[in-house]
């Protein structure tokens, strides 16, 4: 590997012959100077100073325990400790989950770990937490992880990303590390009762150090388990033979890599009476850190990195249970979710997370802005933000391509408007069919509001709306387009637009109550009629299924023409003349300002200046009047047509809930046509739709 680097193309920098590995007493000297200081365990400390260059000459600088001399780094919540000092590449190790791979991670909730592909072996590793029994202030981590061979896996599946997206190889063969990482003394603990193993694990830097491991043929998950002192010795020794005697260019960048700068986290002070543990801190100094240039995490893994240390504050506060923070985190399968009696549902699941990051209650929206300002400079928040979080976990339970996810992620995020960031509506258990009734029952009564423009319909459809806009996006029925090409007005509403328009219209209901069967079920989602009755194509050949286009056209703006229907039924025509009308009314609309921008020599609008002729405008009136007299008896024939509740419903969504039709004699008023009484139903005249 070593020999396809070249360093014709910058001067590169010289090496020195290596210092010998230091002795057992100056690091043991060392290592009881850190107990002394800053509390470290004896492990921990003992793990410093095997991987310090010169444990003598850090305990000097550190100085007296009772008062010791080190940098100190200020975060938010309170102020790191650190020293700074070489360290033997081969005593460190970069961190298994690297920031940079957490969008990519596969989650048990949406894997079963061992069942998919080989990025979904094992469950990712972990956030890494404070060491049972310890102050938290006291600068260690701890790090779950199933077995040697999960760590592994972790180690090899965050090389290869790294290696691919941050190659810091060609730069580092030639001028070795140069600015110092951060290391933290880290323990690995294994579920299956193996003995823990400690070492050096980087909280930022890990891309160098995945660099330098590379370079060196070190294999990054051995190093907490190899701490043989003769071997690193022997190896030291050959180098600086080498050395003596003029390195050739492999040896020359091997030389080069075995000593790196460091910054070593020995300490955590909090501010006064404030709550900050040492995770919280060191995952602030890193997320400050990559905020700029010159390669920062970007959206993706920024988002995911702070949605996980919401979880942690919201479990810190007792909102949730540890179990429910790995529920949310896609931590655990949907075998261990169901016997927690949590929902495997990942619909529900995305719901409840929703609700969670868009609930009214300010003990959670104070533990979002705790958690999010100790990680970024964000210093407001905004239901943009809180999608985004959202949205983060939610995708954790996908087991799809990920080809596309960034672009799916957005699309979720347009997905929850600002409608879903209410008071009125909780996340329930309740099955599909039954919020489904329920949301019918509350579009029908809002029909019948008072007012010309509908009402909120309620809490059940934000609900179904929040629920059905996962199948939606995540099966790629609804997206962020700007509607149909070619079209000279594209519809170029948000995705959040086009549910609220859905979830307040029964034909909008039944729509998403098929997208939700249909998900469940495995099967393209498919169109349904207003009554609620699956669509056939106009040929009869087969079912119709949803699209983005067709959404669209379906639930269109209100004032705004629905896609032109292909049949000749009486109703594909009636709708057909609706859609004419609409177009004519925007065409009066725009014909009647482009009058006023017609101009006179003096700049002012020629109809203010010359008027109309007052006869014509007189006509004019008089159509006007006609069509809206008209039009305030439709919208008032449409709220008792819709608005209405009877006891039978289409479709299989239960009783109650379906709007009835004009009773006969009800001031007259016609049936609407293409609806007519059941045969043999008693119902007293009631009108119901003809399936």
């Amino acid at each position: 590997m070593q020999k396809t680097f070249s360093e014709d193309h910058v001067l590169p920098r010289p090496v020195e012959r290596l210092p010998e590995y230091a002795n057992g007493k100056a690091r043991q000297t060392l290592a009881n100077r850190l107990v002394d200081a800053f509390g470290l365990s004896t492990k921990a400390a003992s793990t410093i100073a095997n991987a310090v260059v010169d444990p003598t000459a850090v305990r000097r600088s550190i100085g007296e325990p009772t008062d010791p001399e080190v940098e100190e780094i200020s975060v938010p919540g309170g102020t790191l400790l650190g020293v700074r000092t070489l360290v033997w590449a081969r005593r460190v190790m970069p961190d298994p989950r690297n920031p940079r791979i957490l969008p990519s991670r596969r989650h048990p909730f949406a894997v079963d770990p061992g069942t998919g592909d080989e990025d979904s072996r094992f469950r990712p590793v972990p956030e890494p937490r404070t060491k049972a029994g310890i102050d938290v202030q006291i600068a260690e981590l701890v790090v779950d992880v199933d077995s040697r061979h999960h760590l592994t896996w972790a180690s090899q599946q965050a090389a290869t990303y790294v290696l691919a997206e941050n190659d810091w190889r060609a730069s580092i063969a030639s001028q070795g590390v140069m600015e110092a990482v951060w290391l933290v003394p880290t323990t690995y603990e294994h579920r299956d009762d193996s003995a823990s193993a400690t070492t050096m694990t980087s909280a930022e830097g890990s891309s160098r150090i995945t660099a330098v491991h590379n370079l060196l043929s070190v294999r990054s998950a051995d190093v907490p388990y190899d701490e043989s002192e003769s071997k690193l010795r022997s190896h030291i020794r050959k180098l600086n033979e080498a050395f003596d005697r003029g390195p050739t260019l492999e040896e020359t960048i091997t030389i080069r890599c075995e000593q790196i700068p460091a910054l070593i986290l020995v300490g955590f002070r909090r501010h006064g009476s404030g709550d900050t543990a040492f995770p919280t801190a060191v995952k602030s100094l890193v997320a400050l850190r990559h905020v700029d240039p010159p390669k920062p995490w970007g959206e993706g893994p920024e988002n995911e990195s702070l949605a996980d240390e919401v979880l942690d504050e919201w479990y810190r506060q007792g909102i949730i249970s540890a179990t429910e923070r790995e529920y949310f985190a896609g931590a655990c399968t949907k075998a261990e979710a169901r016997a927690a009696h949590l929902s495997d549902d990942p619909v529900i699941r995305a719901a409840r997370i929703v609700r969670m990051f868009t609930t009214p209650d300010e003990r959670i929206r104070e533990a979002i802005r705790r958690a999010v300002t100790s990680q970024s400079t964000r210093g407001r928040m905004s239901t943009k933000l809180y999608n985004e979080l959202a949205t983060a976990l939610i995708f954790r339970g996908i087991a799809d391509d990920r080809a596309n996810t960034d672009q799916t992620r957005r699309y979720m995020r347009l997905a929850l408007g600002k409608s879903v960031d209410s008071e009125k509506w909780q996340c329930t258990d309740r099955d599909t069919e039954t919020l489904a009734k329920e949301a019918l029952r509350e579009v029908r009564q809002s029909i019948v509001g008072e007012s010309q423009s509908h009402s909120e319909p309620g809490p059940a459809s934000l609900e179904l709306v929040v629920r059905a806009a996962y199948p939606l996006i995540v099966a790629g029925r609804l997206r962020a387009t700007l509607g149909s090409r070619g079209s000279e007005q594209l519809d170029r509403r948000s995705p959040s637009d086009v549910l609220e328009m859905m979830r307040r219209t029964p034909q909008g209901v039944f729509q998403l109550t098929q997208a939700l069967r249909d998900y469940a079920s495995g099967q393209p989602i498919r169109a349904v009629d207003e009554s609620g009755e699956i669509k056939r194509l106009s040929d009869g050949s087969s079912n119709q299924f949803v699209s983005d286009v067709y959404l669209r056209g379906e639930f269109p703006p209100p004032g705004k023409a629905r896609a032109p229907r292909p049949g000749d039924t009486p109703i594909d025509v009636y709708d057909n003349r609706i859609n004419d009308f609409i177009a004519a009314i925007e065409s009066l609309n725009q014909r009647f300002a482009a009058i006023r921008d017609v101009t006179g020599d003096d700049g002012r609008s020629l109809v203010d200046t010359r008027g109309a002729d007052p006869s014509s405008c007189s006509e004019w009136r008089r159509v006007l009047r006609g069509i809206d007299d008209e039009l305030i008896v439709w919208g008032s024939t449409f709220r008792r047509v819709y608005g209405t509740t009877v006891e039978r419903s289409p479709a299989g969504l239960g009783d109650d809930v379906v709007g009835a039709l004009p009773e006969s004699g009800d001031g007259g008023a016609e049936p609407y046509e293409g609806w007519e009484s059941p045969k043999g139903d008693d119902q007293g005249g009631v009108n119901v739709p003809v399936g």
